[in-house]
C-alpha cells in the first residue's frame, strides 16, 4: 500500500516592519480581473482603505486587464492582513457582480521584498511603464494620461487620495516640486526605450520567464548597436574598448568617450542618460562632453566630473 504524501505547508510570507514590497497579482488562467472601470475604481477604492487599515502606503501602482502590480511600504509589517482583505473583499464583489463562484485570482499573490534603492527606482519604472510594454497605450505621451496608474497622478503633482508621493520625492531629489517629477518623468522615459528589469540579487524572487524574455529583448537590440559603435570608435581611436567605458581620464580616452556619445546620439534614438549609464558614466559628464570641441576639452574639469571628487582649477598654485 502506497504510504500518502505527508503534507507540506506552505512558507508564511516574509514581511517585517519597514519592508518595501513589489506585489504581483494573476487571474486564475489569466484570466481578465478588470471587466471595465468600474472595477478598477473599486478595487482602487479598497486598496486605499486598506492602506490606511493595516498601515501600510503605496508609492507605485499599475492596473492590466488580467494581473495588477503594487509597491507597497509595510509599515507595521502586516502585508499578509492586508493582502487577504483587499483580494478576498475585491474578489466577492467582482464574483456577486458577474455571476460566478470560485477562485478569482491564480494562487497567492507573489510578494518580493526590495533590498536595495536601485532596485526601488527600477521597480517604480517597471510598474508604471506597464501599459506601454503590453501596448494598452501606444506611446509615453498617452501613458502620462492613463489613469491606471500612479504614473499619471505624480506628474499632476496630485495623488491617487492615498498614493505616497513623498517617497517618490525621495528617490528624485529637487529644489521645488517642478524638478523632481522632471527628474522622474526622464528616468521612467528612458525606461521606455529599456526595458529592463532589476537584477535579482536586489530582490527576494524572480520575475516569470516569459517576461524577462520580452524585456531582455528590447535590451539587447539596443545594446547590440552601442556596442557596434563603440568598436567602430576603438578601432578609429586606437583606444581599447575597455578604456572608452568607464571613468579613464587620459585624453584618448575621453576624446573616444565623446564620439560614442555623438554617434549614439545620432545614430541611436534613446536618451542620453541611457548612453551615459551604457559608458559607465553620469549624465552631467557626458553632456559636457557632448557640449565640448576636442580643442577645447579641459581634461581635469571633465576628469572631475567623472570621480565626483574635488580637483583643483588650473589656475590654482596652491597645491
Amino acid at each position: 500500500m502506497i504510504e500518502p504524501a505527508p503534507f507540506m505547508p506552505r512558507a508564511p510570507r516574509v514581511d517585517f516592519p519597514g519592508a518595501y514590497h513589489h506585489v504581483y497579482g494573476r487571474g486564475i488562467e489569466k484570466r481578465d480581473i478588470f471587466v471595465d472601470d468600474q472595477d478598477r475604481f473599486v478595487f482602487l477604492e479598497r486598496l486605499g482603505g486598506n492602506l490606511k487599515r493595516w498601515n501600510l502606503s503605496c508609492f507605485a501602482w499599475a492596473l492590466m486587464p488580467n494581473h495588477f502590480h503594487l509597491l507597497l511600504h509595510s509599515r507595521g509589517g502586516e502585508l499578509p492582513f492586508f493582502m487577504q482583505c483587499l483580494l478576498t473583499g475585491y474578489s466577492m464583489y467582482f464574483n456577486k457582480r458577474c455571476i460566478r463562484a470560485g477562485h478569482l485570482f491564480q494562487n497567492r499573490y507573489q510578494s518580493r521584498i526590495i533590498t536595495k534603492e536601485s532596485y526601488l527606482r527600477a521597480a517604480i519604472r517597471y510598474v508604471h511603464l506597464n501599459p506601454l510594454r503590453a501596448r494598452q497605450v501606444q506611446t509615453f505621451r498617452y501613458l502620462e494620461e492613463y489613469p491606471w496608474t500612479g504614473h499619471k497622478y505624480i506628474l499632476a503633482g496630485d495623488r491617487a487620495g492615498w498614493q505616497d508621493l513623498s517617497a517618490i520625492r525621495e528617490f528624485f531629489p529637487g529644489e521645488d516640486d517642478s524638478s523632481w517629477i522632471c527628474r522622474y518623468r526622464a528616468f521612467v522615459e528612458t525606461g521606455s526605450y529599456l526595458e529592463e528589469i532589476p537584477h535579482r540579487e536586489d530582490a527576494i524572487g524572480a520575475y516569470p520567464t516569459d517576461t524577462v524574455a520580452e524585456m531582455n529583448a528590447g535590451t539587447a537590440r539596443l545594446h547590440a548597436r552601442f556596442l557596434n559603435i563603440l568598436s567602430v570608435v576603438s578601432m578609429r581611436c586606437g583606444v581599447p574598448e575597455d578604456r572608452i567605458v568607464g571613468r579613464a581620464r587620459g585624453y584618448a580616452e575621453v576624446d573616444a568617450r565623446r564620439q560614442v556619445l555623438r554617434e549614439c546620439k545620432a545614430r541611436i534614438d534613446v536618451p542620453v542618460a541611457l548612453i551615459c549609464r551604457w559608458l559607465e558614466i553620469s549624465e552631467g559628464a557626458g553632456r559636457y562632453l557632448l557640449r565640448s570641441e576636442k580643442r577645447d576639452l579641459d581634461i581635469k574639469y571633465v576628469g572631475n566630473i567623472l570621480r565626483d571628487v574635488p580637483f583643483p582649477r588650473l589656475g590654482d598654485q596652491s597645491s
